[in-house]
């Protein structure tokens, strides 16, 4: 196993994680749950985190992820916390199961 699969893993896990606490959840509710909210941007900010200890060629030979939307997210949760959308949070959310199925396929061709 590369040093990179564990990286893909971990992805993959914080984003199990997120979509198991936000399934039964809208975007009103969602809002509504502070704990819920700081629990997933934690977790989101893992995950760009990771992705900026990803190789660079894996990045290259797979530019279908986007990559630079996860680390640039992580900088606003890290550095303007205060400034962040919800919307933009919860559309992020909606979505994970397209970085997640690309993961897995980055995996699989390993």
């Amino acid at each position: 196993m590369s040093e990179y699969d564990l990286y893909l893993k971990e992805i993959i896990l914080m984003i199990e994680r997120i979509q198991n606490s936000t399934n039964n959840y809208t975007k009103e509710s969602f809002s509504k749950n502070i704990d819920l909210i700081d629990a997933t941007l934690m977790r989101l900010h893992f995950i760009g985190e990771t992705i900026k200890s990803i190789p660079y060629n894996l990045k290259k030979n797979n530019k279908e992820v986007r990559w630079k939307r996860y680390s640039k997210l992580r900088d606003i949760i890290g550095h303007k916390y205060s400034q962040i959308n919800l919307n933009i949070i919860w559309d992020v959310v909606q979505n994970l199961t397209e970085l997640d199925n690309q993961l897995k396929q980055i995996l699989d061709k390993s």
